[in-house]
């Protein structure tokens, strides 16, 4: 098993159940993430996990700087 690293923070009034799982889907990013890296999954893979968690891919596409072969 490869161990990833990925920060966590908590803020004032989180609860402990709210941070565990933010830890949580942080930690699943960072393995899809690995995985996509290594070439072990597909982008199709990657970008529907990320359309899963609620992440805008066209938007994320555009910070990665992917240029305008990425169109909704």
């Amino acid at each position: 098993m490869i161990n990833l690293s990925t920060p966590a923070v908590w803020y004032p009034g989180q609860s402990d159940v709210d941070f565990k799982e933010e830890v949580s889907r942080m930690m699943s990013r960072a393995y899809m993430t690995r995985d996509f890296l290594q070439g072990t999954i597909a982008p199709d893979q990657l970008l529907d996990f990320l359309d899963d968690e609620g992440f805008d891919i066209f938007e994320l596409a555009e910070d990665w700087g992917l240029g305008d072969g990425v169109s909704s």
